[in-house]
């Protein structure tokens, strides 16, 4: 009898610990929603034209501002006394997609576009097969997609052909005749550095939308991201913010030391006509 008091002692006291530690979750959520109507409220009154991208960066500005601004409010009392919202924050649960719903979404890094970069925008016939061979073959692996074309172009023209292919956009990195296996390892740095920039860039994405808990798992190897967004439910949404291409644009520029004769030159002209003298243009 005694160990069933004991054991019913130590439910009731669970209960009560998760009651109360399922309270701050309560309390915390209680108080943005009412800091999001206020947002909502501004956005209506200040900026009721902003366009979708331009509504949410500043939607989440000024929530953002008022979540600050409120840190120290009182949103509840406990044991030891008033709990601020920025206390019942740090002691809040971590619901995640089962228990308060929203959207994961699995991200492929497309690796075709840098391997045409890299290859300056090539027209051969085989280096396209091989990413064509690569990308059917990448939709039922999760193996290294480097290594996938890699394996289709060998296949194509032979061993030790790709340093070809890629040496003329990076010449600094490939020379002509160099193996497979040097050229595959730049490729793979190379792709490294378009992942985690690609991550970075979905990470300032998906900071945009607000959530306070989102999940970003990346895998490098496979070269996906795993997203999990707890409370989102706009699917259009995320598709469009997430699947949004950066455009970007290179241009070929002149370093200082092939600039400096034309500059030393000028500056003559200028100083000559600046003293009265006709400059003579070189022939």
């Amino acid at each position: 009898m005694q160990l069933k008091g004991l054991v019913r002692f130590f439910t009731i006291l669970l209960i009560i610990y998760s009651i109360y530690q399922l309270s701050f979750t309560w309390f915390v959520r209680n108080h943005e929603k009412k800091l999001e109507a206020r947002a909502n409220s501004f956005m209506k009154v200040n900026h009721p034209d902003a366009k979708d991208e331009e509504r949410d960066r500043l939607f989440n500005e000024r929530l953002n501002r008022l979540k600050d601004s409120t840190k120290d409010e009182t949103i509840t009392y406990g044991i030891t006394g008033a709990i601020s919202y920025q206390k019942a924050k740090a002691e809040e649960l971590n619901l995640g997609l089962d228990l308060q719903g929203g959207i994961n979404v699995t991200l492929e890094v497309e690796m075709t576009g840098l391997l045409k970069t890299l290859a300056n925008n090539s027209k051969d016939p085989n280096f396209l097969k091989a990413l064509e061979n690569a990308n059917v073959r990448k939709a039922n692996s999760d193996a290294n997609f480097i290594r996938l074309f890699a394996d289709e172009y060998q296949k194509l023209v032979g061993s030790n052909k790709m340093s070809g292919l890629f040496a003329a956009a990076n010449k600094d990195q490939i020379k002509v005749g160099d193996n497979d296996a040097k050229v595959i390892g730049v490729l793979e740095a190379q792709a490294k550095t378009a992942f985690d920039n690609t991550f970075r860039v979905m990470r300032t994405r998906i900071d945009q939308f607000g959530v306070a808990q989102p999940s970003i798992n990346p895998d490098p190897e496979k070269g996906i991201i795993s997203v999990e967004l707890p409370g989102v439910q706009d699917k259009e949404r995320v598709r469009k913010y997430l699947q949004s291409s950066a455009n970007l644009q290179f241009w070929e520029v002149y370093n200082f030391i092939e600039l400096y004769p034309s500059i030393e030159k000028a500056d003559g002209i200028f100083f000559a006509m600046m003293g009265g003298k006709t400059a003579t243009a070189d022939t």
